[in-house]
């Protein structure tokens, strides 16, 4: 009798579950991980790259939901505030120049616009965008900087609107640097290279694939616009952010991908995903951030030591950027939209 109630008690106590299980094969928590994280500490580590990629994995235990995580995204501006970002905005539907009129190029890359050639540039543009940026400074005489500012702007929404038209592969390619860098390729092998996001959810790895042109049903989602300082150089950027819920077991609450669009510096292709993966009920839950990047400057004789000096510096920062993202998610609800024209 004994042992038919034990048996009894171990088949009605809840399975002990891995929250992290999801990230697998990509990602593995260890059992100390899991202890540094239930005393309430942050965990970062660098992830295996291929060829020209590096990634990066980081989680903290948070006393929060998806519903909080989703209303911060929403006010992306707000929840990326930190002394990295130098300035962001969130395009409108559908975008408007008007929408980038906080984005200003340093006076250190207009000058490098000017004497940009295809196979060399200090910026990742197209031939075609090099020529037309050219031409418009050269028909400005001396008021050429705030026209060729105004030209770039016009190039990053012509960027974000041929993506949000026909995805990747409406994206012309980089010339900055040898042969042509298709973006639709660079942001496949990424992708392809994710492997947990491509075995457990591969409807919405299809939908990031070959946005917009899919069945699969669309994800709430909207782009935005980032200057951030990385290394010697600022990176504007543009990104593609879509918002998954999910009910079923196994499956993060809230799920966010951030798909990049374009950058202008080092970067050939982006994924982020931030994810809330259920805690055991009752217990917290854990804040979970897996970053792959292909870059430009991991190739040539000191490849191997920039990579070694950039997963050094990922590592160091993963984990206290994310503490600072568990205290803004844990403050309370977003700030409130304010009015337009409001102070």
């Amino acid at each position: 009798m004994f042992l038919a109630l034990l048996a009894l008690q171990v088949l009605a106590a809840p399975p002990n579950t891995d929250p992290f299980a999801f990230l697998q094969p990509s990602v593995t928590v260890s059992v100390d991980e899991r202890r540094q994280l239930d005393r309430g500490e942050p965990i970062a580590r660098v992830l295996p790259g291929q060829d020209l990629e590096v990634a990066v994995f980081a989680a903290v235990p948070v006393n929060i939901g998806g519903d909080r995580l989703v209303a911060w995204m929403r006010r992306i501006e707000e929840l990326k505030k930190s002394a990295y970002v130098l300035a962001i905005g969130r395009f409108s539907d559908p975008p408007q120049i008007e929408d980038l009129d906080g984005l200003a190029l340093d006076d250190e890359e207009l000058s490098e616009i000017l004497v940009c050639r295809p196979g060399s540039c200090g910026l990742k543009l197209s031939a075609v965008e090099m020529t037309r940026l050219q031409r418009t400074a050269a028909d400005a005489g001396s008021g050429w900087r705030p026209k060729l500012q105004q030209a770039f702007r016009a190039v990053v929404l012509e960027r974000v609107k041929a993506y949000l038209a026909d995805g990747h592969a409406a994206l012309a390619p980089y010339a900055d640097a040898g042969g042509p860098l298709w973006p639709a390729t660079r942001f496949a092998s990424v992708l392809g290279h994710s492997v947990f996001l491509t075995e457990h959810l591969p409807q919405f790895a299809q939908y990031l694939s070959r946005y917009p042109r899919t069945r699969t049903p669309a994800p709430e989602s909207f782009v935005y616009w980032s200057k951030e300082r990385l290394a010697r150089k600022a990176i504007i950027s543009a990104t593609h952010v879509s918002i998954l819920r999910s009910d079923e077991p196994g499956l993060p609450d809230a799920l966010v991908a951030g798909e990049e669009i374009f950058a202008t510096h080092y970067v050939n292709a982006s994924l982020g995903i931030t994810a809330i993966m259920r805690g055991q009920p009752g217990a917290h839950n854990y804040l979970a951030y897996v970053n792959r990047s292909e870059v430009d400057v991991l190739g040539g004789m000191f490849g191997g030591l920039v990579r070694w000096f950039m997963q050094r510096r990922l590592k160091a920062e993963a984990a206290n950027v994310l503490q600072g993202l568990r205290q803004r998610l844990e403050s309370g609800e977003p700030p409130p939209v304010r009015p337009e024209g409001s102070p």
